[in-house]
């Protein structure tokens, strides 16, 4: 039985539709990979000005002027609590940024799982840890799946 050219016609445009939705299908994943890269890429930039936010405000020079600022008296302790204090917010901003690499997929649970390992440490410290119950209290409405994640960090401590 021989095809028709009209039969092969309507295979090639079976055909052709297919390698259409194949391209359209091929092309949404694309974007939606590059929407993922896009974001991984503001929320690193993000941390980045942060990080160096945090590290320049830590400057014993920077810490005295916030200080003589807000009306206090800038002693050697007042700018080492400070200090602490811009440390520790720029580790919690670690803390949020690699959380929210993870929820987006960005960041595999190993690589989650082992920097937790990193956070568990750091929540045995009294004053990072103190901070932490601070920060959870205030953004409780605002981040409750981080505050979360701190709190269970918190209690694997405890145990």
């Amino acid at each position: 039985m021989a095809m028709s050219l009209s039969d092969l016609a309507s295979i090639a445009n079976i055909l052709s539709s297919i390698a259409v939705a194949g391209s359209l299908a091929y092309l949404g994943l694309q974007a939606h990979q590059n929407a993922k890269h896009t974001r991984a890429l503001i929320q690193s930039a993000r941390v980045d000005r942060l990080m160096n936010q945090m590290i320049g405000f830590s400057d014993a020079d920077k810490c005295a002027a916030y200080l003589i600022g807000n009306g206090k008296e800038p002693t050697q302790q007042a700018i080492q609590e400070r200090q602490f204090f811009m440390q520790c917010l720029g580790q919690a901003g670690v803390m949020l940024d690699v959380f929210t690499q993870h929820q987006n997929g960005l960041l595999d649970d190993e690589q989650f799982n082992g920097v937790c390992g990193t956070y568990r440490v750091w929540l045995r410290e009294p004053g990072f840890r103190g901070l932490m119950i601070e920060r959870n209290a205030a953004f409780r409405d605002a981040q409750p799946e981080f505050v979360a994640f701190v709190e269970a960090l918190m209690k694997d401590e405890m145990a």
